[in-house]
């Protein structure tokens, strides 16, 4: 009994052949003996090898502990019954259906997803722009900036935080007042350095992303840029300043900035311009910059049209006055962009630092240049933190605060420290979001308050909001068919966000001298 229990499974060979053969040979061995009905003994299996079509079949033990199932084993359709089956009319006719159904699926989606694609706006494609225009300039004398230019290297970690894009480097010749005779433009003083320092702080900014732009400006120490007008026209000083641009630019820098533009013949200017954006070998534009004092929109564009300059910085937003009426505050500053100029606005005078400006007004003329206003926005060393220089000889520079950055770093909630704040969070969005780097700008009329808007294809709209006056304004209405009821407060320059960010349109509160930040999705 335990031999037949320990038996193994019979082994059953399902050859198309041997399954036909085998039940056909037993029956004519029983008629030729005239014992048809006497049971054969079932043939003795193969042992199961490497050939394919083994079934092992178990023994009535395994499938039910021991029990007679009575002797009837399901061992599935042969090939030729398998193909009948299939070959039924009710079963070509679901495979029929089912594939006509797969490919009228497939072709409807192929549809729906063309009639999409037909359907969706096209994305605006995006306009060149050089480095210079996406985004901000950092201005740094390096002897109140950090006494040398190994100082200078060492601080770039603070230029790079405010998210900019270049570092408007110099004067870095010998100091001439007034003696155009011995100008030597491209000595380096040695007391900032030596040109292997300078070589090492174009490594080091190129590492944090920022190109060098070198002030040449030559009498920067005097009354007279340009050591007035007849020494301007003098062809010994446009030679050097010539040879000068082409020995700094195999030194390596990006381009170059000249005050004082507008002493000069614009031939001689264009000329400059050729021979810095001829020189662009590592793939890298060179620029030529051009600051003046003109405020008046059509010099502006005759001076750019024959210099060709690439950009030019100048005190535009002087041009407000201490408190300019709210509803023409926008259109004036947006008839400096009418003829396409490629402005760098700053935030006071570039010459000094917040000159005329009260504290209070500072921050919303940071808003105003990082997000209302198209162009390049650039800060005066200190201006992020509300530096001021001292009245009198306009040469004297305050040194940079240094102190005053580190006590903000040790979390230290002082107006300095929100002033840092704002403006790295401004310079973030700007490089962030295409309506502020490169949107159009674009006036809402309100005779209560300065509104902007900006806009830029798909990209979300922003709104800058600015109450130029002492009073609190309260239940200000935007009212235009363009703007939602509701919409995004992003930032304030006066107050913490609220919890809620969702401000209604309709009716906005300013306090004195606030400025708004405010974006909304875009909607076709």
């Amino acid at each position: 009994m335990e031999a037949d229990a320990e038996s193994p499974p019979r082994d059953l060979e399902l050859s198309t052949l041997e399954a036909e053969k085998q039940p056909m040979a037993a029956a004519a061995e029983d008629e030729e003996r005239g014992d048809p009905g006497h049971p054969r003994p079932d043939p003795v299996p193969p042992q199961i090898g490497e050939k394919n079509g083994l079934v092992k079949i178990p023994q009535d033990e395994e499938l039910g502990g021991g029990e007679n199932l009575g002797g009837c084993k399901f061992t599935g359709l042969g090939k030729e019954e398998l193909l009948q089956a299939a070959g039924a009319p009710a079963w070509a006719k679901a495979r029929t259906i089912l594939l006509l159904l797969f490919w009228l699926g497939w072709l409807g989606m192929l549809g729906a997803a063309a009639a999409i694609v037909a359907r969706a706006p096209r994305c605006r494609p995006l306009p060149p722009r050089a480095w210079w225009e996406l985004g901000g300039l950092y201005r740094a004398p390096p002897g109140p900036f950090a006494k040398d230019l190994k100082g200078v290297a060492e601080r770039l970690d603070h230029v790079a935080g405010l998210q900019m894009r270049g570092l408007v480097l110099g004067p870095l010749h010998p100091q001439t007042s007034e003696d155009p005779e011995n100008l030597s433009l491209e000595q380096l003083d040695p007391l900032l350095g030596s040109l292997q320092d300078f070589a090492d702080l174009l490594q080091a900014a190129k590492k944090k992303g920022l190109q060098v732009i070198l002030d040449l400006t030559p009498n920067y120490l005097g009354n007279q840029t340009w050591f007035g007008e007849n020494v301007a026209k003098n062809f010994g000083l446009q030679e050097k300043v010539k040879r000068a641009l082409s020995v700094w630019l195999e030194r390596g820098v990006a381009g170059f900035f000249l005050d004082g533009i507008e002493e000069l013949q614009p031939s001689v200017v264009a000329e400059w311009r050729n021979l810095t954006e001829q020189h662009s070998s590592d793939g890298v534009p060179r620029v030529l910059m051009g600051g003046t004092r003109l405020q008046d929109p059509p010099r502006l564009l005759e001076l750019l049209n024959s210099s060709g300059l690439g950009l030019v910085l100048g005190p535009f937003l002087e041009a407000l006055g201490p408190d300019p009426p709210p509803e023409t505050l926008a259109p004036q500053l947006l008839n400096f962009l009418r003829p396409k100029v490629p402005l760098a606005w700053s935030v006071g005078s570039p010459w000094q630092h917040l000159a005329g400006l009260s504290p209070p007004r500072a921050p919303q003329r940071l808003l105003l240049l990082w997000a209302a206003l198209p162009g390049t926005p650039v800060l005066s060393y200190g201006d992020e933190l509300g530096l001021t220089d001292p009245p009198g000889d306009p040469g004297q520079l305050t040194p940079m605060p240094w102190d005053v950055v580190e006590r903000i770093q040790e979390e230290e909630n002082s107006t300095e420290a929100q002033r840092l704040e704002l403006c790295r969070r401004l310079g973030a969005l700007r490089v962030r979001e295409r309506s502020l780097s490169l949107g159009e700008a674009e006036a809402i009329p309100s005779d209560r308050a300065a509104i902007f808007l900006r806009s830029w294809d798909q990209s979300e709209r922003f709104l800058v909001v600015l109450n130029p006056g002492g009073q609190r304004i309260t239940e200000l209405a935007l009212k235009d068919s363009r703007l939602p009821s509701q919409a995004t407060l992003r930032l304030s320059t006066h107050r913490p966000l609220p919890q809620d960010p969702h401000v209604d349109l309709g009716a906005l509160e300013l306090l004195p001298y606030e400025g708004l930040l405010i974006s909304f999705p875009y909607t076709p």
